[in-house]
């Protein structure tokens, strides 16, 4: 299992406002939070602070797949955030990410998968191929492609 996470060692250039403390992890930008929710579009678990304190390591490797090294990262994080959310593609072992929300601003808690984990940059570049495929295999984006074969047949007898 490959896990990384994106806590950061010198957290104390960044503030979130005046005299609130530090937040110890890479704020992910607006252009990049499209690109995670293109390549990752289900948000599998949405926990609050409460739920997350109780978070169980067993339970949560068996109903969701996170790893018990994420989960500990996921209890560190729940006294910085409000909710904390975990995204993922319709397979549960591909890529997904656990997501800090603090006043409307997202923050990168962690990656985990079973395989080699995706570098970003790459997923960055295959956003438009990722949105083709899903634009060309929509039902009617086939009928139209039908339709339009069919009119280039007739109209060539």
């Amino acid at each position: 299992m490959f896990v990384e996470n994106y806590r950061l060692e010198n957290a104390e250039s960044m503030m979130a406002g005046g005299d609130a403390r530090p937040i110890p992890y890479a704020k992910i930008s607006d252009n990049d939070w499209r690109v995670w929710t293109t390549f990752l579009p289900v948000r599998s678990l949405t926990v609050d602070k409460i739920a997350a304190r109780n978070l169980s390591e067993r339970s949560l490797y068996l109903t969701q797949g996170i790893p018990a090294a994420v989960t500990t990262e996921l209890r560190k994080a729940t006294e910085y955030f409000d909710e904390i959310e975990v995204w993922r593609k319709r397979r549960v072992d591909k890529d997904p990410i656990a997501v800090g929300l603090q006043s409307g601003e997202r923050y990168l808690i962690a990656r985990w998968g079973i395989e080699e984990l995706i570098p970003f940059e790459t997923i960055k570049r295959s956003i438009p191929l990722i949105l083709a495929w899903k634009y060309a295999t929509h039902p009617l984006a086939a009928i139209a492609g039908l339709g339009g074969m069919v009119y280039l047949a007739f109209s060539l007898f």
